[in-house]
């Protein structure tokens, strides 16, 4: 291989990484967990990336920007796979509001003068 076709490679594999990520933080500020690879690979064909969805898989794993990556789908790395979340499982609501609220409130009470 010419030291041309290698850097050629690496820009091709630098624009590929880049375009991976922008189609990423897109599907990751939905509400899905999991992004189908034939919809994800669309995607990137209409960014000028047509590869097959093995040929996306080991790219992606090359990467390191996924969790997991198979031919059917992909989970992006701080997402948890839909059949490992519990739907019965609710998290606690934090009522950010209130917590600044009462820290204002004791930062004031402490300046003061007692």
């Amino acid at each position: 291989m010419k030291i041309f076709e290698v850097l050629l490679f690496e820009a091709y594999f630098d624009d590929l990484k880049v375009a991976v990520l922008d189609r990423l933080a897109q599907f990751v500020g939905s509400d899905k967990n999991e992004i189908s690879t034939e919809e994800f690979r669309d995607a990137l064909a209409s960014d000028g990336f047509l590869m097959s969805a093995e040929e996306l898989v080991k790219a992606l794993e090359q990467m390191d920007v996924v969790q997991s990556a198979t031919v059917d789908t992909i989970t992006p790395k701080g997402k948890i796979p839909n059949d490992m979340v519990d739907p019965e499982q609710e998290l606690d609501q934090v009522d950010v509001g209130a917590m600044a609220g009462d820290q204002a409130m004791s930062a004031v009470k402490d300046d003061l003068p007692q």
